[in-house]
């Protein structure tokens, strides 16, 4: 009995120990809301074959490592469409953030489809 039990506690900590590091680098943010706000604000301007005023390269998720994202995210007041950016409310940032590092081309469940 004592055994099945230290079994499953060795279990929920291993679990945990590969869990948590990806919670904790990963900003405050609903991915899946971030996946839609993403599609909402900032596809139209980074798909191939874009066209308008605002065209910025093609981007997607596995466009960048997890620390590339991070690094264009703190950085995002000097990038071309930063007074897109400041019309965003902070949680929207922080959601579109959370997408596009949760599924980095270095994530454990790198986007499939863009």
């Amino acid at each position: 009995m004592l055994i099945k039990i230290g079994k499953g506690v060795l279990t929920l900590c291993m679990a945990f120990c590969l869990v948590a590091p990806g919670m904790v680098m990963a900003k405050d943010g609903n991915a899946r809301k971030g996946k839609y706000l993403y599609r909402k604000y900032c596809r139209e301007c980074h798909k191939e074959g874009a066209t308008g005023d605002r065209v910025g390269k093609p981007l997607s998720p596995v466009s960048k490592t997890q620390a590339q994202w991070e690094e264009v995210f703190k950085n995002a007041k000097s990038l071309a469409c930063a007074d897109q950016w400041s019309q965003r409310k902070e949680a929207d940032i922080d959601d579109i953030y959370a997408h596009l590092w949760g599924h980095a081309y270095d994530s454990p469940s790198p986007a499939k489809c863009e």
